[in-house]
């Protein structure tokens, strides 16, 4: 429609990549799937991540982006032995053990 929103169709998808030095800009794609109506990032994500990791004599460092800082990725990748270095929201409070109780409030 002439002036209407515009409407833009594609498709959600995940790669996982390798970078094989420390210096450099450079990333090898190891997987690139799409990610299907029926699946989420996160179940996707933690698939691939499994199944890399699976093929790896080491522990791999895996770093994520934002959108994985929650508690449904952190759970289905808990068993996966990789380590995860997350990017934070930048409005994510973070909170320390509680204080004693005071005897008011919550």
């Amino acid at each position: 429609m002439p002036g209407g929103p515009a409407i833009t169709l594609g498709h959600g998808s995940s790669t996982l990549v390798w970078v094989p030095e420390p210096k450099g800009s450079w990333a090898l794609p190891i997987l690139h799937e799409r990610i299907t109506s029926q699946e989420t990032p996160f179940g996707k994500a933690s698939e691939q991540l499994r199944k890399v990791q699976s093929h790896l004599p080491l522990r791999s460092i895996s770093l994520w982006d934002a959108e994985y800082g929650c508690a449904p990725f952190l759970l289905a990748t808990a068993d996966i032995p990789a380590d995860k270095i997350i990017r934070l929201r930048p409005n994510l409070r973070l909170f320390g053990p509680p204080l004693a109780c005071q005897g008011r409030g919550r």
